[in-house]
């Protein structure tokens, strides 16, 4: 095999172009420091969450009794998610590390034992005299904690007696397996098969490579590479089927137990989220099948293909205009797009690319795709895995925007608030994808580019808002047959999702038998309906965008509030900063009639 071929090992990666981790610790002895530092910390948290468990009967010392176990619990938390932030992304480098394999199990061997501890702490607050919890909320003692108060009213008839919650959180190491497994199947374990490329060398397929593979020109090698993938998902579908069945019935077991209607109101439950805005989404992406299947025929002609495959919805059907740009330009092309977010994020991002924030390239066990996370105490982080295509420059101006939100939130919010619900986190994300994309319009006068970056906007309003969508419906679907008492077998479930994908792109599509696996690939869905928020994110991101170029300051300012908000305000409200309403139907409506534009000027681009 070339040598360019041959996924390298991370040692042989540039320094400069791999995250500093040690902005987080500076040392795995650091590290160690603070585990011990949190693991001796945990009897004296017993004892504060007791004091309210049992609480005095004088209001003084029980306002003090809970402010403590507040402060208390929020210090351990803090300290603990500093540590496994730090364990999980070190594994991240390489996924056969044993020695952070290792960092990792003990985090969570220790996040449930501190779970346990703090579990009884939400019913003994909801036990607490009437108004109590109403006068705290109210009280500029617990600033910090006032909007998480108010949650646990919310939330009070979902609450068990504190036995019962120190019994649940003891089951939280469980619940994580079957995401353990699949990770460690996909990224570690799993072999995937070598496909020559566009010149006839063999080229191994990995996570990174395959999305090359599928934006091919080279027909046969998006064909070769789609079955490849897939052949080998299918190899290990019962595995799979069972690590996911198990995770639904997880998913099940904490509704039930928390009298929830449904694993779904429970998922959308303490973001205060109606069950009506996930159903009201698929039946709007349902309502725009039609204008998606047009664009799906103009597709179809333009790569003068007899059948339209699965396999063929990915590569951008203009052909006369590339960016193929190496990482260094790709980072200033996205600053440029990104300058109408004003100097302030523009020396952020500057910083985080310059101070070795971001971890560029795939290596050898390096997990696949990419994130933005961090640690309060330091700052946010990027995992790539950069090729020099279109697709990867997106997603690097997508990740900064995660990033972003956070550096923002932390920057504005205390530690109880620093976190944001993942109904708006797709948004900033959304917001740089969109900018980037209209910026580069506007810099290319050229028609071909003008058609390459209009396909792949609608590309990204297909891959986010429907592609999304479908995944949501499967979800929905996976835990009503549960619900409903019926197996999940990878038989089933394959069933299920090819039935989707002929709802969605049958119309206008053959739909390839190698797709009905394409569901143990995803590993979000161990995430329980967490996928719809990429689609109720990008609708709240395309007014955003748009608001934003339109209006200037004025939108840029509000767009700042929205990305400080962090938890102070629940989702719904923090979007109401920068302008929209997504509990009403119609900021769905808006970004699915953009598209349907969209969908007529492209295909007039072709006339």
């Amino acid at each position: 095999m070339p040598d360019e071929n041959r996924i390298r090992e991370r040692s042989e990666i540039d320094t400069r172009w791999k995250w500093k981790l040690e902005d987080i610790f500076e040392t795995n002895e650091a590290w160690e420091a603070a585990f011990q530092q949190v693991k001796d910390a945990l009897p004296g948290m017993d004892e504060a969450v007791r004091a309210v468990s049992s609480p005095p009967s004088d209001p003084a010392l029980l306002r003090s009794a809970v402010l403590n176990a507040l402060n208390v619990t929020s210090g351990v938390d803090r300290v603990a998610s500093k540590l496994f932030v730090y364990a999980r992304m070190r594994r991240d480098e390489d996924n056969r590390s044993a020695l952070y394999q290792g960092f990792v199990q003990r985090m969570e061997a220790i996040g449930v034992e501190a779970g346990a501890i703090e579990a009884p702490l939400r019913p003994a607050l909801l036990a607490l005299p009437d108004g109590a919890l109403e006068s705290y909320a109210a009280d500029p003692a617990f600033r910090d904690y006032d909007e998480g108060l108010r949650t646990l009213l919310r939330e009070r008839e979902h609450t068990l007696s504190p036995d019962q919650e120190r019994v649940v959180a003891m089951a939280g190491e469980m619940r994580a397996a079957p995401s353990t497994i699949f990770d460690m199947l996909s990224d570690a374990d799993m072999k995937f098969p070598v496909v020559n490329d566009e010149n006839g060398n063999p080229v191994e397929i990995t996570h990174g490579r395959y999305y090359q593979m599928i934006n091919s020109r080279d027909r046969r090698v998006r064909r070769e590479a789609f079955e490849g993938l897939h052949g080998a998902y299918r190899k290990y579908a019962n595995t799979i089927g069972a690590a996911y069945a198990a995770s639904v019935k997880g998913d099940l077991f904490y509704a039930k137990v928390r009298k929830y209607d449904g694993a779904l109101a429970a998922a959308l439950a303490p973001d205060n989220i109606p069950v009506s805005v996930y159903d009201g989404l698929v039946e709007a992406v349902h309502a725009h099948i039609p204008a998606l299947a047009k664009l799906l025929s103009v597709r179809k002609k333009l790569l003068g293909v007899d059948e339209l495959h699965i396999y063929d919805l990915y590569v951008n059907a203009e052909r006369g205009f590339q960016l193929n740009a190496p990482y260094p330009r790709a980072c200033e092309i996205v600053l440029k797009a990104l300058s109408p977010l004003g100097e302030s994020y523009a020396l952020a991002v500057r910083r985080a690319i310059d101070e070795r924030w971001i971890d560029v390239y795939e290596n050898a066990g390096k997990s696949s795709g990419a994130y933005s996370w961090g640690a309060y105490d330091a700052h946010p982080y990027i995992l790539h895995n950069y090729v020099e295509e279109f697709d990867s420059v997106s997603t690097l101006a997508h990740e900064l925007g995660h990033m972003m939100h956070s550096y923002y939130t932390n920057q504005a919010q205390p530690y109880p608030k620093s976190d944001y619900s993942m109904f708006v986190a797709e948004v900033a994300s959304t917001v740089n994808e969109i900018l980037l994309s209209m910026d580069l319009q506007k810099k290319n006068a050229d028609p071909a580019a003008k058609r390459f970056l209009t396909g792949e906007l609608l590309e990204s309003f297909r891959g986010t808002v429907f592609r999304q969508t479908m995944f949501a419906e499967f979800e929905r679907e996976t835990h009503a047959m549960a619900e409903r008492g019926e197996p999940l077998t990878h038989e089933a479930m394959s069933a299920l999702y090819r039935a989707l994908n002929e709802r969605y792109y049958g119309a206008a599509a053959v739909i390839d038998e190698a797709v009905d696996v394409e569901w143990s690939r995803i590993p979000h869905f161990y995430r329980n309906f967490y996928v719809y928020q990429y689609a109720t994110g990008f609708s709240a991101a395309a007014f955003i965008a748009r608001r934003i170029l339109r209006e200037g300051q004025a939108a840029v300012d509000d767009y700042m509030k929205f990305l400080s908000a962090g938890s102070s305000v629940s989702p719904i409200e923090a979007l109401k900063l920068a302008g929209i309403d997504m509990s009403k139907k119609e900021s769905i409506d808006s970004a699915l009639d953009w598209f349907d534009e969209l969908a007529d000027e492209y295909a007039a681009m072709f006339e």
